[in-house]
């Protein structure tokens, strides 16, 4: 019997044996849709699992329309005949309604539905459409269906891939142990970028100094993060208070800190 009560996200190992598999996605072409027919294609060797996060979901969860339950998995991954060309994929696929992980196959083949809109696949569609060279380059996409051996027969699987940009991203440590004028080039070079993003009807999803990825060689800086990313409804304008965000400044400790910029340290 499915569970009533509601589960929180959790790291986990559902997507295994990936290593050495390879994926062939389709570019996003020019109106921002999926094409296969006339979308440039590429196959990508997955080369080394990251990380994984599972969200699962109970069968009152989904009759509530909260979506569909889920592992999400990151992995670097190699161009086929091109090894030096590296990237991210991001692997969404859907996974057993909490309590159900071992019930029979027609039960878990009518959990199965199509993907819902990804906000991290609608914000690559805007910033690509916005032509934004502060993020890394969407790269492909692709989705599948489980076979009757997988995590959830019929249910989908949804691939996604990203350019792995030159540098490396920022640690409090690395950004707080450089001196006044590289932390000031840090910031503006951030500002521009987070502007550009916003030009594109777009928020970073996640708002932390990791996501910032920095070429100390050249100087160039990229956002990354888009997984709990949506585009914009509304305008949002730049605001000093993203500095403190993504841990390029330290704020006061009064609970009113976004008012007194000058007690922040920089």
């Amino acid at each position: 019997m499915a569970s009533d009560t509601r589960t929180t996200c959790f790291d986990a190992r559902l997507l295994r044996g990936l290593v050495g598999t390879t994926v062939t996605t389709y570019d996003l072409v020019s109106d921002g849709a999926v094409s296969t027919s006339s979308a440039v294609s590429r196959t990508w060797v997955i080369t080394k699992k990251l990380s994984e996060r599972a969200a699962p979901m109970t069968d009152h969860d989904v009759k509530m329309g909260r979506g569909s339950a889920k592992t999400v998995g990151k992995f670097l991954c190699l161009l086929s005949g091109d090894p030096s060309q590296i990237a991210f994929m991001r692997i969404y696929q859907q996974i057993p309604i909490t309590g159900t992980e071992d019930a029979d196959h027609d039960t878990l083949i009518r959990q199965a539905v199509a993907p819902g809109v990804c906000g991290e696949l609608e914000c690559f569609k805007k910033l690509q459409n916005g032509g934004c060279g502060a993020v890394p380059r969407f790269l492909g996409y692709a989705e599948s269906t489980q076979g009757d051996n997988d995590l959830l027969p019929g249910g989908y699987i949804r691939y996604l891939v990203w350019e792995k940009v030159p540098g490396e991203p920022l640690t409090k440590e690395f950004f707080w142990g450089l001196d006044i004028t590289a932390r000031k080039y840090i910031r503006a070079k951030f500002r521009d970028a987070y502007k550009q993003i916003l030009g594109c009807g777009i928020a970073p999803g996640q708002s932390r100094i990791s996501k910032i990825i920095f070429d100390q060689s050249t100087g160039n800086l990229h956002i990354s993060g888009f997984r709990m990313g949506w585009p914009i409804i509304g305008k949002i304008e730049w605001s000093d208070a993203r500095y403190v965000e993504f841990e390029l400044v330290e704020p006061s400790e009064e609970g009113d800190w976004y008012l007194h910029q000058e007690k922040w340290q920089w």
